[in-house]
């Protein structure tokens, strides 16, 4: 007879693929291995304890029940699909920035900004609705068209720090 903590484990991961698409651990541990994070440097960056993480990890718990933590965990997961082609100085800068998120919780949309941060809001914008292969693919059918639309998309849905910092200075007032 299964003893009740192992079924009640196989029960929570059963809820995790119903909830985020795959077991919370299958996500952790990809996203981590892709970004070069231990669970340890992951967890800080969500902004939880490490044993907290693990008990998501291991299905001892169902789901990240803070909005902060779960646009964080999206953040990460999008930032993954980036990672190969990032200096590690910028995904550094960019492991930093998403440690700093937070949700506006006065709409009724979960939306993820920094405080008064004009670039940091606009990469969020765009992230929060499209995925970096939506977004790329967005600015190839742009480009020809409508070119200074296809670079804001380009350089605040997946450029560089750097990049988002320049062209915001630039932009018209």
């Amino acid at each position: 007879m299964p003893s009740l903590v192992v079924v009640s484990i196989e029960e929570n991961i059963v809820q995790q693929r119903a909830l985020y698409g795959e077991p919370l651990g299958d996500l952790v541990r990809r996203t981590a291995a892709a970004l070069g994070l231990t669970q340890a440097a992951m967890a800080k960056v969500l902004g939880l304890s490490p044993a907290m993480l693990s008990h998501l990890v291991t299905g001892q718990r169902v789901k990240v029940a803070n909005p902060v933590t779960l646009t964080r965990l999206r953040a990460l997961v999008e930032l993954a699909d980036h990672a190969p082609g990032l200096t590690a100085a910028d995904l550094q800068q960019r492991l930093d920035g998403i440690g700093t998120l937070v949700v506006d919780l006065t709409t009724s949309q979960q939306v993820a900004t920094e405080a008064t941060d004009g670039p940091a809001l606009l990469r969020s914008a765009l992230r929060a609705v499209a995925s970096g292969r939506e977004l790329a693919a967005a600015v190839t059918a742009l480009a020809g068209t409508a070119p200074d639309l296809a670079e804001l998309i380009r350089v605040y849905g997946t450029g560089t720090e750097a990049e988002m910092r320049v062209h915001w200075a630039n932009l018209p007032r």
